[in-house]
Protein backbone atom coordinates (compact mmCIF):
# COMPACT_ATOMS: atom_id res chain seq x y z
CA UNK A 1 0.00 0.00 0.00
CA UNK A 2 1.48 3.47 -0.93
CA UNK A 3 0.16 6.58 1.21
CA UNK A 4 -1.97 9.14 -0.81
CA UNK A 5 -0.74 12.10 0.79
CA UNK A 6 2.65 11.77 -0.14
CA UNK A 7 1.30 10.59 -3.79
CA UNK A 8 -0.29 13.65 -3.63
CA UNK A 9 2.55 15.79 -2.77
CA UNK A 10 4.72 13.78 -5.34
CA UNK A 11 1.92 14.56 -8.39
CA UNK A 12 2.14 18.20 -6.95
CA UNK A 13 6.18 18.34 -7.66
CA UNK A 14 5.93 16.51 -10.40
CA UNK A 15 3.63 19.68 -12.15
CA UNK A 16 5.94 22.22 -10.82
CA UNK A 17 9.21 20.27 -11.85
CA UNK A 18 9.80 21.90 -15.11
CA UNK A 19 13.45 19.75 -15.62
CA UNK A 20 14.98 16.77 -15.46
CA UNK A 21 11.70 15.44 -13.94
CA UNK A 22 12.11 12.09 -14.08
CA UNK A 23 16.04 12.14 -12.95
CA UNK A 24 14.85 13.71 -9.98
CA UNK A 25 12.55 10.95 -9.60
CA UNK A 26 9.74 13.11 -8.87
CA UNK A 27 7.58 11.56 -12.01
CA UNK A 28 8.32 8.10 -11.64
CA UNK A 29 5.41 5.99 -10.41
CA UNK A 30 4.72 2.48 -10.10
CA UNK A 31 1.56 0.65 -12.13
CA UNK A 32 0.25 -0.25 -8.96
CA UNK A 33 0.11 3.51 -8.59
CA UNK A 34 -1.38 5.32 -11.63
CA UNK A 35 -4.83 4.67 -10.96
CA UNK A 36 -4.73 6.88 -7.79
CA UNK A 37 -2.61 9.19 -10.05
CA UNK A 38 -5.83 9.59 -12.21
CA UNK A 39 -8.09 9.64 -9.57
CA UNK A 40 -6.14 13.10 -8.16
CA UNK A 41 -5.25 14.35 -11.17
CA UNK A 42 -9.32 14.74 -11.93
CA UNK A 43 -9.16 16.90 -8.99
CA UNK A 44 -6.45 19.34 -10.09
CA UNK A 45 -7.79 22.39 -12.05
CA UNK A 46 -6.75 25.31 -13.54
CA UNK A 47 -8.38 28.66 -14.40
CA UNK A 48 -10.28 27.29 -16.98
CA UNK A 49 -11.03 23.86 -18.73
CA UNK A 50 -8.39 24.23 -21.53
CA UNK A 51 -5.49 25.13 -18.97
CA UNK A 52 -6.74 22.24 -16.58
CA UNK A 53 -6.60 20.00 -19.40
CA UNK A 54 -3.19 20.96 -21.04
CA UNK A 55 -1.59 20.80 -17.20
CA UNK A 56 -3.33 16.82 -16.93
CA UNK A 57 -2.00 16.14 -20.13
CA UNK A 58 2.03 17.39 -19.54
CA UNK A 59 1.92 15.78 -15.96
CA UNK A 60 1.15 12.05 -17.74
CA UNK A 61 3.40 12.64 -20.33
CA UNK A 62 5.59 13.89 -17.82
CA UNK A 63 5.23 10.35 -15.99
CA UNK A 64 4.67 7.99 -19.15
CA UNK A 65 4.15 9.56 -22.75
CA UNK A 66 2.61 6.43 -24.29
CA UNK A 67 -0.20 6.86 -21.60
CA UNK A 68 -0.68 10.37 -21.80
CA UNK A 69 -3.85 10.81 -23.80
CA UNK A 70 -5.76 8.06 -22.68
CA UNK A 71 -5.11 8.98 -18.59
CA UNK A 72 -5.80 12.77 -19.68
CA UNK A 73 -9.29 11.44 -21.12
CA UNK A 74 -10.12 8.68 -18.22
CA UNK A 75 -9.84 12.40 -15.83
CA UNK A 76 -13.06 13.88 -17.37
CA UNK A 77 -15.47 10.86 -17.89
CA UNK A 78 -14.07 10.15 -21.27
CA UNK A 79 -11.84 6.59 -20.75
CA UNK A 80 -14.38 4.50 -23.22
CA UNK A 81 -13.48 6.36 -26.21
CA UNK A 82 -9.56 6.81 -25.48
CA UNK A 83 -8.33 3.95 -27.62
CA UNK A 84 -10.69 5.34 -30.75
CA UNK A 85 -9.76 8.96 -29.98
CA UNK A 86 -5.68 7.35 -29.69
CA UNK A 87 -6.16 5.45 -33.11
CA UNK A 88 -4.45 7.77 -35.83
CA UNK A 89 -7.05 5.98 -38.62
CA UNK A 90 -10.32 7.40 -36.77
CA UNK A 91 -12.12 11.10 -37.35
CA UNK A 92 -15.13 11.03 -35.56
CA UNK A 93 -17.04 8.78 -33.42
CA UNK A 94 -21.26 9.01 -32.48
CA UNK A 95 -22.31 8.13 -29.30
CA UNK A 96 -26.09 7.03 -28.87
CA UNK A 97 -26.47 5.49 -25.06
CA UNK A 98 -27.94 1.38 -25.33
CA UNK A 99 -26.48 1.46 -28.61
CA UNK A 100 -22.74 0.14 -30.32
CA UNK A 101 -20.37 3.30 -30.93
CA UNK A 102 -20.00 4.17 -34.22
CA UNK A 103 -16.56 5.71 -36.17
CA UNK A 104 -15.62 6.82 -39.28
CA UNK A 105 -12.10 6.15 -40.41
CA UNK A 106 -10.34 7.48 -43.37
CA UNK A 107 -11.88 4.32 -44.78
CA UNK A 108 -15.55 4.76 -44.28
CA UNK A 109 -17.83 4.09 -41.09
CA UNK A 110 -18.07 1.31 -38.95
CA UNK A 111 -19.64 -0.53 -36.18
CA UNK A 112 -17.78 -1.11 -33.01
CA UNK A 113 -18.56 -4.01 -30.36
CA UNK A 114 -18.38 -1.42 -27.32
CA UNK A 115 -21.67 0.29 -26.38
CA UNK A 116 -22.05 3.49 -25.36
CA UNK A 117 -22.68 3.93 -21.61
CA UNK A 118 -24.80 7.20 -20.68
CA UNK A 119 -21.90 8.36 -18.32
CA UNK A 120 -20.15 9.40 -21.63
CA UNK A 121 -22.95 11.91 -22.23
CA UNK A 122 -23.35 13.34 -18.48
CA UNK A 123 -19.38 13.68 -18.81
CA UNK A 124 -19.62 15.63 -22.12
CA UNK A 125 -22.60 17.42 -20.41
CA UNK A 126 -20.07 18.53 -17.62
CA UNK A 127 -17.97 19.72 -19.63
CA UNK A 128 -20.01 21.81 -21.37
CA UNK A 129 -20.95 23.73 -18.36
CA UNK A 130 -17.34 24.06 -17.70
CA UNK A 131 -16.62 25.29 -21.12
CA UNK A 132 -19.69 28.14 -20.13
CA UNK A 133 -22.00 26.62 -23.13
CA UNK A 134 -25.50 25.89 -21.55
CA UNK A 135 -28.52 24.26 -23.54
CA UNK A 136 -30.80 27.35 -24.16
CA UNK A 137 -34.26 27.35 -26.27
CA UNK A 138 -31.47 29.84 -28.83
CA UNK A 139 -28.91 27.00 -28.81
CA UNK A 140 -30.86 23.80 -28.86
CA UNK A 141 -27.63 21.74 -29.46
CA UNK A 142 -23.95 21.99 -27.58
CA UNK A 143 -21.17 22.48 -29.55
CA UNK A 144 -17.92 23.20 -27.82
CA UNK A 145 -13.77 22.63 -28.28
CA UNK A 146 -11.14 20.54 -26.00
CA UNK A 147 -7.68 20.50 -27.03
CA UNK A 148 -5.93 17.11 -25.81
CA UNK A 149 -1.86 17.39 -26.63
CA UNK A 150 -1.60 17.72 -29.79
CA UNK A 151 -5.33 17.02 -30.63
CA UNK A 152 -8.03 18.92 -30.76
CA UNK A 153 -11.71 17.60 -30.44
CA UNK A 154 -15.17 19.20 -31.42
CA UNK A 155 -17.85 17.43 -29.42
CA UNK A 156 -21.69 18.26 -30.74
CA UNK A 157 -24.45 16.96 -28.61
CA UNK A 158 -28.10 16.96 -29.61
CA UNK A 159 -30.86 16.38 -26.40
CA UNK A 160 -34.24 15.57 -26.55
CA UNK A 161 -36.41 17.16 -28.13
CA UNK A 162 -34.60 17.51 -30.73
CA UNK A 163 -33.44 14.21 -31.12
CA UNK A 164 -35.14 11.26 -29.77
CA UNK A 165 -32.61 10.39 -27.36
CA UNK A 166 -29.23 12.07 -26.28
CA UNK A 167 -26.76 11.68 -28.76
CA UNK A 168 -23.21 13.02 -29.26
CA UNK A 169 -20.50 13.18 -32.09
CA UNK A 170 -17.14 14.08 -31.28
CA UNK A 171 -14.56 14.99 -34.21
CA UNK A 172 -11.12 14.69 -33.88
CA UNK A 173 -8.51 16.85 -35.64
CA UNK A 174 -5.08 15.61 -35.09
CA UNK A 175 -2.83 18.23 -36.12
CA UNK A 176 -3.83 21.62 -38.43
CA UNK A 177 -4.12 20.80 -42.21
CA UNK A 178 -2.73 23.70 -44.42
CA UNK A 179 -3.19 25.37 -47.22
CA UNK A 180 -0.24 23.70 -49.28
CA UNK A 181 -1.29 20.16 -47.22
CA UNK A 182 -5.04 20.43 -49.46
CA UNK A 183 -3.48 21.06 -52.90
CA UNK A 184 -1.19 17.96 -52.21
CA UNK A 185 -3.78 15.67 -51.38
CA UNK A 186 -6.31 16.91 -54.45
CA UNK A 187 -9.07 18.85 -51.63
CA UNK A 188 -8.50 21.55 -54.32
CA UNK A 189 -6.93 22.54 -57.61
CA UNK A 190 -4.34 25.70 -57.70
CA UNK A 191 -7.24 27.04 -59.83
CA UNK A 192 -9.62 26.94 -57.17
CA UNK A 193 -7.28 28.46 -54.10
CA UNK A 194 -6.73 31.40 -56.86
CA UNK A 195 -10.33 32.07 -57.05
CA UNK A 196 -10.81 31.94 -53.23
CA UNK A 197 -7.66 33.88 -52.48
CA UNK A 198 -8.97 36.74 -55.29
CA UNK A 199 -12.16 36.53 -53.25
CA UNK A 200 -10.80 37.31 -49.86
CA UNK A 201 -7.44 39.73 -51.02
CA UNK A 202 -10.87 42.03 -52.09
CA UNK A 203 -12.20 41.76 -49.12
CA UNK A 204 -15.31 39.20 -49.94
CA UNK A 205 -17.45 37.30 -47.45
CA UNK A 206 -16.47 33.75 -47.50
CA UNK A 207 -18.48 31.11 -46.80
CA UNK A 208 -17.89 27.18 -47.05
CA UNK A 209 -20.44 24.88 -47.69
CA UNK A 210 -20.86 20.90 -47.57
CA UNK A 211 -22.54 17.67 -46.24
CA UNK A 212 -20.96 17.33 -42.50
CA UNK A 213 -17.37 15.49 -42.56
CA UNK A 214 -16.67 17.06 -45.83
CA UNK A 215 -13.85 19.48 -44.46
CA UNK A 216 -15.72 22.92 -44.14
CA UNK A 217 -13.82 24.06 -40.50
CA UNK A 218 -10.45 22.21 -41.69
CA UNK A 219 -10.71 24.57 -44.71
CA UNK A 220 -11.92 27.95 -43.14
CA UNK A 221 -9.12 27.38 -40.68
CA UNK A 222 -6.76 26.87 -43.05
CA UNK A 223 -7.67 30.44 -44.76
CA UNK A 224 -7.16 31.89 -41.68
CA UNK A 225 -3.01 31.95 -43.08
CA UNK A 226 -3.79 33.51 -45.95
CA UNK A 227 -5.28 36.97 -44.65
CA UNK A 228 -2.30 39.30 -43.43
CA UNK A 229 -1.16 38.22 -39.78
CA UNK A 230 -1.41 41.89 -39.03
CA UNK A 231 -5.25 42.02 -39.72
CA UNK A 232 -7.26 41.69 -36.29
CA UNK A 233 -9.44 38.89 -36.11
CA UNK A 234 -12.08 37.10 -33.86
CA UNK A 235 -12.95 33.89 -33.66
CA UNK A 236 -16.66 33.11 -32.17
CA UNK A 237 -18.16 30.05 -31.35
CA UNK A 238 -15.47 27.69 -32.61
CA UNK A 239 -12.68 29.50 -31.35
CA UNK A 240 -11.01 26.13 -30.38
CA UNK A 241 -10.63 25.10 -33.58
CA UNK A 242 -7.87 27.36 -34.27
CA UNK A 243 -4.40 27.44 -33.10
CA UNK A 244 -2.96 29.97 -31.30
CA UNK A 245 -0.06 32.07 -33.20
CA UNK A 246 2.04 34.24 -31.71
CA UNK A 247 2.66 35.99 -34.94
CA UNK A 248 -1.34 36.89 -35.75
CA UNK A 249 -3.54 39.43 -34.17
CA UNK A 250 -6.21 37.23 -32.78
CA UNK A 251 -9.28 37.40 -30.14
CA UNK A 252 -10.95 34.16 -29.42
CA UNK A 253 -14.35 34.63 -28.03
CA UNK A 254 -16.33 31.44 -26.45
CA UNK A 255 -19.66 32.69 -25.92
CA UNK A 256 -22.27 31.12 -28.56
CA UNK A 257 -24.20 34.37 -28.47
CA UNK A 258 -23.17 35.30 -31.71
CA UNK A 259 -25.07 38.45 -32.16
CA UNK A 260 -23.86 40.37 -28.49
CA UNK A 261 -20.33 39.43 -29.98
CA UNK A 262 -20.67 40.73 -33.13
CA UNK A 263 -21.76 43.91 -31.38
CA UNK A 264 -18.69 43.96 -28.96
CA UNK A 265 -16.51 43.89 -32.00
CA UNK A 266 -17.39 47.21 -32.73
CA UNK A 267 -15.11 47.79 -30.06
CA UNK A 268 -12.01 46.07 -30.84
CA UNK A 269 -11.30 47.81 -34.31
CA UNK A 270 -12.03 44.15 -35.86
CA UNK A 271 -11.27 43.83 -39.36
CA UNK A 272 -11.90 40.06 -40.09
CA UNK A 273 -14.54 37.77 -38.22
CA UNK A 274 -14.89 34.18 -37.86
CA UNK A 275 -18.23 33.39 -37.16
CA UNK A 276 -18.26 29.57 -36.96
CA UNK A 277 -21.29 27.63 -38.75
CA UNK A 278 -24.62 29.23 -39.77
CA UNK A 279 -27.31 26.54 -38.47
CA UNK A 280 -30.29 28.72 -36.82
CA UNK A 281 -32.00 31.93 -36.80
CA UNK A 282 -29.71 33.79 -34.58
CA UNK A 283 -26.45 32.72 -36.63
CA UNK A 284 -27.94 34.18 -39.59
CA UNK A 285 -28.65 37.37 -37.94
CA UNK A 286 -25.32 37.63 -36.88
CA UNK A 287 -23.68 37.16 -40.33
CA UNK A 288 -26.17 39.69 -41.78
CA UNK A 289 -25.14 42.08 -38.84
CA UNK A 290 -21.28 41.46 -39.52
CA UNK A 291 -21.51 42.08 -43.19
CA UNK A 292 -23.48 45.30 -42.98
CA UNK A 293 -21.56 46.97 -40.26
CA UNK A 294 -18.81 46.39 -42.84
CA UNK A 295 -16.65 43.27 -41.24
CA UNK A 296 -15.34 40.80 -43.63
CA UNK A 297 -16.88 37.77 -42.38
CA UNK A 298 -15.81 34.37 -43.00
CA UNK A 299 -18.26 31.28 -41.55
CA UNK A 300 -19.34 27.33 -42.62
CA UNK A 301 -22.81 26.24 -43.45
CA UNK A 302 -24.24 22.32 -44.35
CA UNK A 303 -25.78 22.04 -47.77
CA UNK A 304 -25.29 19.56 -50.32
CA UNK A 305 -25.18 21.67 -53.61
CA UNK A 306 -24.50 25.21 -54.23
CA UNK A 307 -27.94 25.84 -55.34
CA UNK A 308 -29.32 24.79 -52.16
CA UNK A 309 -26.47 26.71 -50.44
CA UNK A 310 -27.68 29.91 -51.76
CA UNK A 311 -31.52 29.45 -51.22
CA UNK A 312 -30.04 29.23 -47.92
CA UNK A 313 -28.12 32.59 -47.23
CA UNK A 314 -30.92 33.95 -49.46
CA UNK A 315 -33.47 33.49 -46.96
CA UNK A 316 -31.58 35.82 -44.50
CA UNK A 317 -29.20 38.26 -46.02
CA UNK A 318 -28.31 39.50 -49.48
CA UNK A 319 -26.30 37.49 -51.42
CA UNK A 320 -23.33 40.31 -52.67
CA UNK A 321 -19.82 40.73 -51.88
CA UNK A 322 -19.69 37.22 -51.43
CA UNK A 323 -17.85 33.83 -52.23
CA UNK A 324 -19.81 30.56 -51.87
CA UNK A 325 -17.47 27.65 -52.04
CA UNK A 326 -19.42 23.93 -52.02
CA UNK A 327 -17.43 21.18 -50.78
CA UNK A 328 -18.44 17.17 -51.75
CA UNK A 329 -17.30 14.33 -49.93
CA UNK A 330 -17.49 10.38 -51.48
CA UNK A 331 -16.75 7.52 -49.98
CA UNK A 332 -14.44 5.33 -52.01
CA UNK A 333 -11.64 3.58 -50.59
CA UNK A 334 -11.31 6.35 -48.70
CA UNK A 335 -13.09 9.07 -47.53
CA UNK A 336 -12.60 11.91 -50.79
CA UNK A 337 -13.24 15.62 -49.71
CA UNK A 338 -13.04 18.28 -52.08
CA UNK A 339 -13.62 21.55 -53.53
CA UNK A 340 -16.97 21.12 -56.26
CA UNK A 341 -17.95 24.46 -56.82
CA UNK A 342 -17.13 28.04 -55.99
CA UNK A 343 -19.88 30.63 -56.71
CA UNK A 344 -18.64 34.68 -56.29
CA UNK A 345 -20.67 37.61 -56.43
Amino acid sequence: MYDLTSLLTRLLECIECKYSCREKGLCVFSKEEIDSVVALASRIFRRDVDATLQTRYELFTKIDEEIALKATLATIGLLDVAEFVEDEEVEDILLIPGRPIYVTTKSGKYKTSKVAEMSLIRSLLRLAHMKGVELTTANPSLRYGLRLGPIRIRISLDLPPIVPSPQAYIRIHRGKITIRQLLENGFMTCEQLSRIYSALKEGKHIVVTGPPGSGKTTLLVALDDLIPANLQRVYIDEADEFEEDPDKNQIKITDVNKVRQIYASLNRNIDVVFIGELQYEDHFHAFRLATEIGLQTLATMHSTTIDDALKRLEKYVEVKNMAVVQLAKRYSTTIERRVAEIYVK
